[in-house]
């Protein structure tokens, strides 16, 4: 996952504008599926990501990495 995040920064041909996250996130006590736009990821670490506004994101959260139409990455996991 973290190669894969680090090739779109970095790659000028990889298009980072279009790519989005979907993460799990909880909202009001309930686990909800939410589009991350790649650009609100500010540092790609270790262990996750930190977004734009300083939340730590840890890869498990991650479902699903897409470019436009196409899944470049999805989890293995239910």
């Amino acid at each position: 996952m973290r190669d894969l995040l680090n090739r779109l920064r970095w790659d000028p041909r990889a298009g980072p504008e279009t790519v989005v996250m979907e993460i799990r996130v909880r909202e009001a006590g309930e686990e909800r599926l939410r589009e991350l736009p790649f650009g609100e990821v500010s540092e790609i670490l270790p262990g996750g990501v930190t977004v734009a506004d300083g939340t730590f994101l840890p890869y498990h959260r991650i479902v699903a990495v897409r470019a436009g139409g196409e899944v470049l990455w999805r989890s293995g996991g239910g």
